[in-house]
């Protein structure tokens, strides 16, 4: 009781503190030093998950018609030509399609021990060339990564295409779908076509496992990788075939994709879809050996859209904690949570890979993330609120090291106040 009241009367305090910073125009500062209580935001994150539950968590499942941003994901793609700047030193140019990029294993130490994994890239123009820096935890470790895997057969039939997606349907089993409404649907879980389960065992209909597997691997460099499984569900259908004009443009390969059949696991690494979701959001920058194969930035704008609508919303909760959500311009915030309780590992798990670029004070920032939080307490809805919160703390604490400004006032009333904090 006492030290809920202590809680309130801190809260009190800093409310008028940040009052007193506004009249000054310093409120933005004192709200990123805020952030430095690391525990206080994660407590905060906590609080909000009161009368939530592992059905419905506070973030995971805030949804896309309730952000602030839903206006802008049409813009995504025009945004996503603004060109990036990479400020950091040690930057190396992009890697090709196939090439393994150095990852600085030990940058990550900041991050609670409750990220098991994560893999984070920065990246924009430094020196003429399209730079990017490699930070990870665990990064090239094979894991579970549930549904933000979702992504990679949605990519592979797209760079399978040579024709205008927003034009094709799926169909067989008595169903016509259209393409982009289907991936609304993987992505959104609105059931408007199918369950997303369902849709995304289809979309893996349309290649082998071990094809499917070997084009991973060949895009990200990676050999250490097992993406042969399904996703809980049968294919939404059985034997698909992608159309346009009534002419067949893509077959469903022979193999058996019923459950039963399926030939292995999805366990990819942090730094396979951190690779992936680099290669869809900074596509209109990166020179061709360095592309997605077979991909055209018109076949990847819908596709763009549709990722703007996940249902998690970690980093939308992260930069109103820091307090810039008015600040920025021309933002674009794509990605892909995953959730589940492992039965083998006996722990709640949360993942989320993401894209995200804005313009903060002058500068154009860019960051690819994957990071796959744990928790073990022997009760799944605690684990489940409690890692809920977690990731969005984590996510809160890596966008104050981006954005903040170590050169500038904040850097500076930082070194006044870590001891405080």
């Amino acid at each position: 009781m006492l030290n809920q009241i202590m809680e309130d009367i801190n809260d009190q305090i800093f409310n008028m503190l940040g009052d007193f910073c506004g009249i000054f125009g310093q409120k933005e500062v004192f709200t990123l030093l805020l952030a430095m209580n690391r525990e206080k935001v994660y407590n905060d994150f906590l609080k909000a998950e009161a009368g939530f539950n592992s059905d419905k968590l506070a973030i995971l499942d805030q949804g896309i018609n309730n952000s602030p941003y839903q206006n802008q994901v049409e813009n995504y793609p025009e945004y996503l030509k603004i060109l990036p700047s990479l400020t950091i030193p040690g930057g190396k140019a992009f890697p090709d399609v196939g090439e393994l990029p150095d990852i600085d294993e030990e940058a990550l130490s900041f991050l609670h021990p409750d990220i098991k994994e994560a893999c984070i890239c920065i990246a924009g123009s430094a020196d003429g060339q399209f730079k990017s820096r490699w930070l990870g935890r665990n990064a090239l470790d094979k894991c579970q990564y549930w549904s933000s895997t979702k992504i990679i057969p949605i990519l592979n039939v797209i760079c399978s295409l040579d024709s205008d997606i927003n034009t094709c349907q799926i169909r067989g089993d008595g169903k016509n779908l259209d393409f982009n409404e289907a991936v609304e649907d993987v992505i959104t879980y609105a059931k408007k076509v199918g369950s997303s389960n369902a849709l995304s065992a289809m979309f893996k209909s349309f290649q082998t496992y071990v094809h499917l597997e070997s084009w991973l691997k060949e895009i990200t460099g990676n050999n250490h990788t097992e993406f042969q499984g399904l996703y809980g569900e049968e294919p939404f259908i059985m034997s698909p075939e992608i159309v346009q004009n009534n002419q067949v443009l893509l077959n469903a390969v022979s193999e058996s994709k019923k459950r039963e059949d399926q030939t292995g696991e999805n366990t990819v690494t942090a730094y396979d879809l951190t690779r992936i979701m680099s290669m869809v959001g900074w596509y209109y920058h990166l020179p061709e050996p360095a592309k997605l194969p077979g991909m055209s930035w018109e076949n990847l704008q819908p596709f763009i859209r549709n990722l703007g609508k996940d249902t998690a919303r970690y980093v939308d909760v992260a930069l109103e904690k820091l307090g810039i959500q008015n600040s920025i311009k021309s933002p674009v915030i794509l990605s892909k949570m995953g959730f589940g309780y492992s039965s083998s590992r006996k722990r709640t798990e949360l993942t989320y890979t993401c894209f995200t670029q804005f313009e903060y004070q002058g500068e154009v920032k860019s960051i690819a993330m994957t990071l796959r939080g744990a928790k073990a307490l022997g009760d799944f809805e605690k684990e489940a609120v409690e890692i809920d919160a977690r990731m969005a703390a984590e996510v809160t604490e890596i966008f104050r090291v981006l954005v903040r400004d170590v050169e500038g006032m904040t850097g500076y009333v930082e070194l006044l106040f870590q001891d405080v904090f």
